[in-house]
């Protein structure tokens, strides 16, 4: 399967994107504090940096290799099944249990936790010796599945919280989701048609270096432009703590059960650990920016990788630890 996103490729902007995202948080809250002219004028960034990031990861997606997953159907099938199944509504419960007394951050939550991550996922797989070929035709139904189901997901699980336009919702999904994947479809049909591999294409312009610069640039305007609003709110990142922790502990024991159960191989749980934990999707960014007019829903959205990044790298440790003591079968 054609894809940018391969283990030999992942360099320094990819394998560090986690923290240089932590650091673009940082940057956006500083120019918000001390620079607040050019923060007002940052948030234009956020709407054209979201889509072009999102084209660029879709046009890393072959989709005549998208049934490569069913070839070892057990992982790819739990996987599905807990990203766009079991997730949603435990989301939708953890706000239930934390959130009920703040509506707009629940919706927030919701949205980040159903979004399974479309990026950084493959990075921790590939740092916990997982299966990263897999992870990459996992990838594509990660991306259709939430084109595909995220209104629904919306005007099941949230329409009563906030005043829901599903309009505007289904504006977003096909501005920043449908309409990047067929311009990125348009851009493969000419490659293949002059005869280039995409991979050498990306490879040669360096595009998973842009869509890391453009993400940092995104979220740098987004902290930047909104920063007012977290400095007025700053229990939302308290808020938000909880619910996070309980989720990443809770899906972590989970699958980690699921894997023995089903007798997974150590490559197929550990990708199976990050694909249903790393919730960090550009598509959840793109819809809270554009279908909501409360900020703190996007907000919400932002903070999420600040408290999951330092879980994934436990995570991460974890399984290597597991690994040494022969928890699942090579």
């Amino acid at each position: 399967m054609e894809n940018f996103v391969t283990k030999k490729e992942l360099g320094i902007l990819d394998k560090f994107q986690p923290l240089f995202l932590l650091t673009s948080i940082i940057i956006g809250l500083l120019i918000a504090k001390f620079l607040p002219s050019l923060a007002n004028n940052l948030i234009s960034f956020v709407s054209i940096g979201v889509f072009l990031v999102i084209f660029f990861i879709m046009l890393g997606i072959d989709i005549k290799g998208i049934l490569n997953a069913f070839k070892n159907w057990k992982p790819t099938i739990i996987a599905i099944l807990i990203n766009f199944l079991f997730t949603p509504f435990f989301a939708w419960f953890l706000g239930f249990l934390f959130l009920r007394n703040s509506p707009d951050i629940w919706v927030g939550l919701i949205l980040y936790l159903i979004t399974p991550c479309i990026g950084w996922y493959l990075i921790f797989t590939e740092l916990a010796d997982g299966d990263v070929a897999l992870g990459i035709t996992l990838l594509a139904w990660n991306i259709f599945l939430q084109i595909a189901l995220m209104p629904l997901y919306m005007l099941i699980l949230a329409h009563k919280l906030v005043n829901l336009n599903i309009y505007s919702i289904l504006y977003s999904v096909l501005i920043y989701l449908l309409l990047p994947f067929l311009l990125s479809r348009f851009i493969r049909f000419i490659l293949i048609k002059n005869k280039q591999k995409v991979e050498d294409f990306s490879s040669r312009y360096k595009i998973s270096y842009f869509k890391t610069i453009i993400l940092m640039i995104v979220i740098i305007s987004m902290f930047a432009s909104q920063g007012k609003i977290l400095f007025k709110n700053p229990t939302i990142v308290i808020k938000m703590i909880l619910p996070g922790l309980v989720f990443f502990i809770s899906i972590f024991i989970f699958t980690t059960f699921v894997a023995y159960l089903f007798n997974l191989k150590y490559s197929e749980y550990a990708l199976l650990v990050f694909t249903t934990t790393a919730r960090n999707s550009e598509a959840s960014l793109a819809i809270a920016v554009t279908a909501f007019t409360n900020p703190l829903i996007p907000l919400t959205v932002v903070i999420g990788p600040s408290i999951e990044l330092p879980v994934l790298i436990i995570i991460l440790n974890i399984l290597k630890f597991l690994k040494t003591k022969s928890f699942l079968r090579r």
